[in-house]
């Protein structure tokens, strides 16, 4: 639903202080699940920790994992002859500029922040790893996990098993960190591939590491059941869920309930953000703000679809985990202040290119007019997935997997969804379906 903040050159996000409590309400929507959505996205991830263990001189496993991540999304464009349009591949700006200036795929040259996205796919599976007891974790970061049975078990599912005659990539791809000469051959190639199919043993893994055992184990199991019944037979959407107002079968009444909660915040916080980019562009026009007087029209009507929007939330009787209701609740009544003090708390909570000074709302030091929110894209700023760095389609839930979906709910259950069609060996076809729009 909402990631932490971010600010760019042209586009910022905005959390408004709400960063945990949507953590917290994606957690409730797919407890474990995190930033993960498909079973080669999770392979990789503890491939790098694996390898990073058995060769602990050549690099922290953050740095091998990143590594072996861009060398498979290197080999992915390079079969698919650099064209874009496949989510499971990311960086192409960077990895063709290698690519043309003819340098090799060393680990080297690949473990240097400058060869890759600042943002690889391993971070989604931060929480997933663990949650999904892929992982032993000594802490929350990456760099404390360690595999265990279940993920070597999804390592030898995906990249091939030890055996007579076989080539084991993980012994490979030990060989390449500590920068020996390796030949990637079209076996080697084809199993590192985060496009190919993860195959018939490494669906059978995932679907056991879903139901590991935990808080959140029932809570993936209905999500999963609900999403395998909006894509049931050869259509995908077939069985569409749109309306709030239906629950499905598949989900017990407080999880629907918390799901609703998540995405009227979203939806509250969002309307927020149009406020602050309607003061944003008075701004641009007249560098300044004054509170005692009338709002301007644009201020003034993005004012009342916040207020409309706290109030929907506030009806729902505070659903979802209680760190999270409370800071919820807290931000929706700020919303129902008279304008000055609602203005006032909000710029407040955006706290970087806006500020109030008396009764007056002006720009910061850091304010520049081509970061100024536009009116029309103000959601985006606080979109629930940072846009890749280099301006390319990424793994953000899109406009059409959303409309067979409830407005707003968590992006985990489009994840979710996702995993569900890797699970049947049908993402490849859904990818290029989705493409189409």
């Amino acid at each position: 639903m909402l990631a932490p903040e971010n600010v760019k050159p042209s586009r910022r996000r905005l959390t408004l202080g709400l960063g945990r409590a949507v953590m917290l309400y994606n957690e409730a929507a797919v407890p474990g699940l995190g930033g993960m959505w498909f079973i080669r996205q999770a392979a990789l991830a503890l491939l790098g920790i694996r390898v990073a263990e058995e060769s602990p001189h050549a690099g922290s496993k953050i740095e091998v994992a990143n590594a072996i991540e861009a060398l498979a999304c290197w080999i992915g464009y390079q079969d698919r002859g650099w064209s874009r349009g496949d989510w499971r591949l990311r960086g192409p700006r960077k990895l063709k500029s290698l690519h043309d200036r003819g340098m090799e795929q060393t680990f080297r040259r690949l473990k240097s922040p400058s060869s890759y996205v600042t943002q690889p796919m391993r971070m989604g599976c931060v929480e997933a790893l663990p949650g999904l007891g892929l992982v032993d974790a000594s802490g929350s970061r990456f760099n404390s996990f360690s595999v265990n049975v279940r993920g070597q078990q999804l390592i030898d599912a995906v990249f091939g098993e030890r055996g007579r005659g076989q080539r084991y990539l993980p012994d490979y791809l030990r060989d390449w960190v500590l920068d020996e000469p390796v030949k990637f051959t079209g076996s080697l190639r084809g199993k590192l591939n985060p496009t190919a199919d993860a195959g018939d043993d490494a669906r059978m893994v995932m679907r056991e590491a879903l139901a590991f055992p935990g808080a959140g184990a029932e809570r993936r199991r209905s999500a999963l059941a609900w999403m395998r019944r909006i894509d049931a037979g050869d259509d995908f959407g077939a069985t569409p869920y749109t309306d709030w107002g239906n629950q499905p079968a598949e989900i017990e009444d407080n999880h629907w309930k918390d799901l609703r909660a998540g995405a009227a915040l979203l939806q509250t916080r969002d309307a927020a953000i149009s406020v602050l980019a309607n003061i944003e562009q008075e701004l641009v026009a007249h560098s300044r703000l004054d509170l005692t007087r009338k709002l301007p029209e644009g201020v003034a009507t993005s004012m009342e679809v916040w207020r409309k929007e706290a109030q929907r939330f506030l009806a729902l009787d505070g659903h979802g985990p209680n760190e999270a209701a409370a800071a919820a609740r807290e931000f929706c009544t700020e919303a129902l202040q008279s304008n000055v003090h609602a203005i006032m708390m909000l710029v407040s909570r955006e706290d970087h290119m806006l500020r109030v000074t008396g009764s007056v709302v002006v720009p910061t030091a850091a304010w520049r007019t081509d970061a100024a929110l536009p009116v029309s894209d103000a959601a985006q700023a606080g979109s629930d997935i940072e846009p890749d760095a280099e301006g390319i389609e990424d793994s953000a839930p899109k406009r059409a997997e959303r409309d067979v979906l409830p407005p707003s709910i968590s992006p985990r259950i489009i994840y979710l969804r996702r995993l569900s069609l890797d699970l049947e060996g049908r993402l490849g076809r859904f990818i290029e379906a989705q493409g189409q729009y």
